[in-house]
């Protein structure tokens, strides 16, 4: 499976993950996630969203998009 689809599976799984917690637990290249969840949300097949923490950080978070988890029967 490649890097899109490993993504993919992962957040269909999870529904919504930061950057931090799919290249953690995915063991995906930073760089390589990025470029993965870009093309993803491109072709519509994720959602992406700023997030701020309690202490004021902005965090993105990636979501599967629910059009797709029809299309995938999940």
């Amino acid at each position: 499976m490649n890097t899109r689809g490993i993504i993919l599976f992962y957040l269909a799984r999870k529904n919504c993950a930061t950057l931090d917690e799919i290249c953690r637990d995915t063991k995906i290249d930073e760089n390589n996630a990025k470029v993965a969840l870009s093309r993803l949300a491109k072709e519509h097949y994720i959602t992406r969203r700023w997030l701020r923490t309690p202490d004021g950080k902005r965090i993105r978070l990636y979501c599967v998009s629910t059009t797709r988890l029809k299309e995938l029967n999940i």
